[in-house]
Order: structure tokens, then sequence, then C-alpha cells
């Protein structure tokens, strides 16, 4: 059987209620992992849930990026074009609408649905995933519902 990816939306981000909430089941938690933008450090357990802090992750995510930072220069601008002024390069509206950053890189989601998943977590919400579920998908999926966790698909 393949390896099988539940997923889902818990309401808020705080660790200690995500630990406590998914605590009572009767699933392998160190197989979850949680994925938000979390504040507060996570409770004490070496061998369960997996916190991810995806602020912390993107402070860290590259050392080209530190390279340049503060050093007054816009990489990737392709040329020494001035955005907006003459020229077929982009316009100062190309920078207006930057798109949605993809916390969940690791995770087979579909390209259709990751959207909701990254906007929960910028929105404050934390996004609980389950790798490796196999055969125990659907009871998987049925502790994450009730758990309270919405959304909750599988891949």
């Amino acid at each position: 059987m393949s390896q099988r990816l539940v997923i889902g939306i818990f309401p808020g981000s705080d660790p200690a209620q995500i630990q406590s909430a998914l605590g009572g089941l009767e699933i392998d938690l160190s197989n979850v992992k949680v994925v938000s933008r979390a504040r507060t450090e996570p409770p004490d357990d070496p061998d369960g849930i997996h916190f991810m802090d995806v602020e912390e992750a993107m402070l860290s995510n590259s050392f080209s990026d530190d390279m340049t930072k503060g050093k007054g220069i816009m990489g990737d601008s392709g040329g020494t074009d001035v955005p907006g002024l003459g020229g077929r390069g982009p316009s100062l509206s190309s920078f207006t609408h930057a798109d949605r950053p993809n916390y969940l890189t690791a995770f087979p989601i579909p390209d259709d649905e990751v959207d909701n998943f990254n906007g929960a977590i910028d929105e404050g919400r934390a996004v609980v995933a389950y790798a490796g579920a196999g055969g125990d998908t659907d009871k998987i999926v049925e502790a994450f519902k009730a758990a309270g966790l919405r959304n909750v698909r599988s891949y």
C-alpha cells in the first residue's frame, strides 16, 4: 500500500492546545507534524508531535538571502531598468502582488489545494499533517475530525 498523507487545519496555533486535542487519540503521534506561526514553545515531548514554526524556518531558509540583505541590492531584477519607467520591463504594479509562500513544500499536497492550507497558516491557524498513514488513513482522518481539525483531507 502506498504512503498516504492526512492533513487538516486546527482552529488555533497554541502548541499546548494542539497537543491536548491530539494526545487522547489512538494514533502514532511521532508521525504528526504541525506547521504554524506559533510564538510559544511547544511542550516537551521528544517521542511525540513535531512542531515547525514557519517564521523561524523562513529566517534560516537561505544563506544567499543573507549575503544581500541590507545592501540595497534588488536581486533577480533582470537588468538595470527602473520598474515602471519605459522599456518593456515590469511596472510598479508587478511588485504590489506577492505570491503567498508555500510552507508545505515537504508534503504532497495538490497545487489547487495547497493555498488553502498556506492561507490558514498566514491567518494564525495550524496545519496538522500525518505522513505515512498507509492502511490507517480512514482511522486517522476520523481521529483528526474528532480532535476538531477542519478541512481534513488525505492524499
